[in-house]
């Protein structure tokens, strides 16, 4: 036999590398869940944070006030001697009226009448012109012409003084007819269509600021008999009518129950807090908010429209996206149900009849999520119980079947703190915009992650 014919076979047994198809395993696996991954939608969360709100209403308001004008019974120049805002005695001069213009023209001979005004009151001018270059906006232009009848009044003011003292403050041997006031009061310079504003008449078109036109009555040119010279505001007692909704009424009251009541407010954005009494006017075309004022008149004596911010109480809580908001439908069960285990004094437990394996129907006591009570009901959580399941109450052994449990829906967001969408309940307390503020006292924590567009998710539904 040759040699080289002869073939050993010999048995080979195959052998699995356990670690390489452990490694193979793994990889697939990661392959798998990054392609998942990769597919799946990305689940955007937010962070809750605290927030104050202010509830405070501003509302556009008008000033109403008794107001005399009184007019010119001769034609001529007038010759102011009452500044803007001062206070006269009934029967006191105003201003005169110089037929003439024998008063001017003697000013006009003078060899001083380029020394008419003394420095300090060029400095008077200054400072009105620096007050005015201090708070201009554009968005307010219109105060430019209110700034350009205050300059013009500011320096006939001190002309008119200085002419007067330059005839010797007397009119005698002029021409000059004295226009005095009927009652005592302060003065002001100006006339705007509102002089005889009577509330009951009020209607929105009075709010118009388009149509509105303030006269300035210190023109320094020669006047005719029958112009309107100036105004008296005889008493400090005035009105700020202002429109207001049926919600804002109920924001209102909700604060100052009556009314009467002592209202808290600001005027024009200024720093201090008035208190004063309102009232709620009802007309043909809206609701009106009164309030009546026997100060500050002086402030405001020069203004028709007047900015009102009323003071309500601030709200806090937690501040969430609307997005996130979502319902569930929970079991509603009367209080008298819940029980409290051994050695337990807190009431938190629900005795559930169930069918052991012997057929024969035993009582399990179980934890349910109680996401909120009251007096009457308990609110639970649906996913404690199967649908053939019998509550107990064991004071009465009253029973009630699952199936026949009424359902209501609460609101609730999204936790992902855990990793999964966990259902948490809250309490909106205001909607606004596009977040709600909520309690802060509940299940809700600031700083919590939810999910921020709840429809992305399912209850329990693993995130990360």
């Amino acid at each position: 036999m040759d040699k080289k014919n002869k073939i050993i076979k010999f048995n080979r047994d195959i052998k699995i590398n356990i670690a390489g198809v452990i490694i193979a395993a793994i990889f697939l696996y990661v392959v798998i869940v990054l392609i998942i991954s990769l597919k799946k939608e990305p689940v955007t969360t937010y962070k809750v944070n605290k927030t104050d709100i202010n509830n405070n209403i501003t509302l556009e308001g008008l000033a109403i006030r008794d107001e005399i004008v009184l007019n010119s019974e001769k034609s001529g120049y007038v010759c102011y001697y009452i500044r803007d805002g001062e206070k006269v005695m009934k029967n006191s001069t105003v201003c005169t009226i110089d037929e003439t213009g024998q008063v001017y023209n003697t000013i006009s001979d003078s060899e001083n009448y380029d020394k008419l005004l003394t420095a300090d009151e060029y400095n008077e001018v200054r400072s009105l012109i620096s007050l005015y270059k201090i708070s201009y906006n554009d968005t307010s232009f219109y105060n430019a012409y209110n700034f350009e009848n205050n300059l013009n009044n500011k320096v006939l003011e001190l002309t008119n003084e200085m002419l007067m003292q330059q005839v010797g403050g007397s009119s005698g041997g002029l021409s000059l007819a004295a226009v005095n006031s009927p009652e005592s009061g302060l003065i002001t310079y100006y006339t705007d269509g509102y002089e005889n504003y009577n509330i009951s008449d009020i209607k929105k078109s009075d709010f118009d600021k388009s149509n509105y036109k303030k006269e300035t009555l210190k023109t320094g040119d020669i006047i005719s008999s029958g112009t309107p010279v100036v105004k008296v505001i005889p008493s400090e007692k005035w009105n700020i009518m202002l429109p207001i909704s049926d919600d804002q009424i109920a924001s209102v009251k909700e604060v100052y129950n009556e009314e009467g009541e002592r209202l808290r407010f600001k005027i024009n954005n200024s720093s201090y807090i008035i208190k004063m009494p309102y009232e709620i006017i009802s007309s043909s075309d809206g609701k009106y908010l009164n309030i009546s004022l026997d100060k500050y008149l002086l402030n405001f004596m020069s203004e028709r429209f007047v900015t009102v911010e009323i003071i309500l109480e601030d709200d806090s809580g937690l501040k969430v996206p609307v997005s996130a908001l979502t319902d569930k439908e929970v079991y509603q069960i009367p209080i008298s149900y819940l029980s409290g285990g051994s050695n337990q004094m807190n009431n938190n437990k629900l005795n559930v009849q169930v069918m052991d394996d012997k057929n024969e129907i035993t009582l399990k006591q179980i934890s349910p999520t109680i996401y909120m009570q009251n007096e009457e009901y308990c609110y639970v959580d649906p996913l404690a119980f199967d649908e053939t399941d019998v509550i107990l109450d064991i004071n009465s052994n009253n029973s009630l079947a699952v199936s026949l449990i009424p359902k209501v829906s609460i609101k609730g967001v999204y936790s992902a703190n855990r990793g999964i969408a966990e259902f948490k309940m809250v309490t909106v307390l205001k909607m606004i915009d596009e977040f709600a503020l909520v309690k802060s006292d509940e299940s809700l924590n600031i700083y919590d992650n939810i999910i921020l567009d709840s429809t992305k998710v399912y209850e329990n539904q693993i995130i990360y």
